[in-house]
C-alpha cells in the first residue's frame, strides 16, 4: 500500500526559514520528499534548498521554461535524519548573477509541500 500526507507551507517572512510538521514519525519503509513549486523566476536563476542548519536537499534549476512562464514543481528526497520531533526546517533560497542570494518572493516559490511515501504493513 502507498501513503501519501502531503502539507503546504510557505516561507515565515522574518527568518525565511520554512517548518512543515509531519503528522506522525516516519515508519519503516517511509521516505519523505519536499515538493517545491516554483513560479516566474528570471532566466539563470535557481532556487537552492537546505535544512535550516546549512545542509543540501537539492537545486531547482529549470531549464527550457519560456519567459514568463512558471517553472513547475520539483521533487527531491528528505534525509530522515533532518526530521526532528515531527518537524522539517527548510531554508530557500534564488541564486542569482547579479547580486548575493535572497529569499524568493511569494510569486518566485508558490509553494512547499511534504510528502510521505511508503508502504504500510
Amino acid at each position: 500500500m502507498l501513503a501519501v500526507l502531503a502539507f503546504l507551507a510557505r516561507p515565515a517572512a522574518a527568518d525565511d526559514v520554512v517548518t512543515i510538521a509531519l503528522p506522525q514519525a516516519l515508519r519503516p519503509g517511509e521516505t519523505a520528499f519536499v515538493q517545491v513549486t516554483v513560479g516566474v523566476i528570471v532566466r539563470g536563476q535557481e532556487v537552492e534548498v537546505t535544512t535550516a542548519d546549512g545542509r543540501p536537499i537539492g537545486t531547482v534549476s529549470p531549464f527550457g521554461i519560456r519567459s514568463g512562464g512558471e517553472a513547475g514543481t520539483y521533487t527531491m528526497p528528505v534525509p530522515a535524519d533532518e526530521i526532528r520531533d515531527g518537524r522539517l526546517s527548510l531554508r530557500l533560497l534564488i541564486t542569482q548573477s547579479n547580486g548575493p542570494p535572497r529569499p524568493p518572493t511569494v510569486d518566485e516559490v508558490k509553494g512547499v509541500t511534504l510528502s510521505v511515501v511508503g508502504t504500510r504493513p
